[in-house]
C-alpha cells in the first residue's frame, strides 16, 4: 500500500462518512431548535436562547458542507482513484 492507497482509504472510510454524519447532526439540530423556536414563541428568554442555538446551527451546516467541498476538492485535485459510489436502492419489481 503506497500512500496515495492510504489517504484514498482514510477519506473514503472515515472522513466522507464522517463528514456525512455530522452533517446530518447539525441539520437535525438545526430543525429541533427552529421548533423550540416555534413552540417557546410566547416566552422571550427562551425564544431567545433556542434563536441562539439555531444560528448556530446553520454555522454548523455551512462549516459542514465546506468541509465536504475540501473533501472533494482534495479528492479531484490529488486524482484519487477512489471507484464510483453506487446508492443503495430497493430491489425492483421486474
Amino acid at each position: 500500500m503506497d500512500f496515495r492507497d492510504l489517504v484514498n482509504f482514510i477519506i473514503i472510510r472515515f472522513i466522507s462518512p464522517a463528514t456525512t454524519l455530522i452533517l446530518a447532526a447539525a441539520v437535525v439540530f438545526f430543525l429541533w431548535n427552529i421548533f423550540q423556536v416555534i413552540r417557546n414563541s410566547d416566552n422571550p428568554k427562551e425564544l431567545e436562547t433556542f434563536k441562539t442555538k439555531a444560528v448556530w446551527g446553520i454555522v454548523a451546516i455551512a462549516v459542514m458542507v465546506s468541509m465536504w467541498g475540501l473533501v472533494n476538492f482534495v479528492l479531484s485535485s490529488a486524482r484519487l482513484d477512489y471507484g464510483t459510489i453506487t446508492i443503495p436502492a430497493l430491489p425492483s419489481g421486474n
